[in-house]
């Protein structure tokens, strides 16, 4: 394939990275949480309990940023630290009972609409679009690992 062709393709891929993303915060903004805010319940939820740097980590954000978002949680009684055994410096983070209540509706709501979204592919496309992500990031895993 041409450069120039290839930069087509770029630009749209592009273009749907940033449309995604932008459903994404709409949708969060919907519950009055931003879209970082909403991906930290999500792991938080999903891994039970994590440390500071997980959510840093899978969100690709600055510490600062993920420690005001965990600061407001913590402030409206949604996640509770203890301290974690192997490594005191960090805080283990976990839902509370009040933040169980607020993160589950929402989770299971946008549960029901990502399967609802992947609907309009058929079985055979979800696989081929899962296993051409895989390749991509395994590029770019590699990549940044070099």
């Amino acid at each position: 394939m041409k450069n120039e062709d290839m930069k087509k393709y770029m630009e749209t891929i592009y273009d749907f990275w940033y449309t995604s993303n932008r459903f994404y915060y709409l949708w969060a903004k919907q519950y009055g949480i931003t879209d970082l805010a909403f991906f930290s319940l999500f792991i938080i939820y999903n891994s039970k309990e994590c440390v500071q740097n997980t959510i840093t980590e899978k969100l690709s954000v600055p510490k600062q940023t993920v420690c005001s978002i965990l600061d407001n949680f913590y402030k409206k009684g949604y996640i509770k630290k203890k301290i974690n055994p192997k490594d005191k410096r960090n805080r283990l983070i976990s839902l509370t009972k009040k933040g169980i209540t607020f993160a589950e509706p929402i989770l299971k709501e946008l549960e029901k609409l990502d399967i609802e979204m992947f609907k309009c592919l058929t079985e055979d496309e979800i696989k081929n679009y899962v296993e051409h992500q895989k390749k991509l990031i395994t590029f770019m895993e590699n990549y940044n690992n070099n």
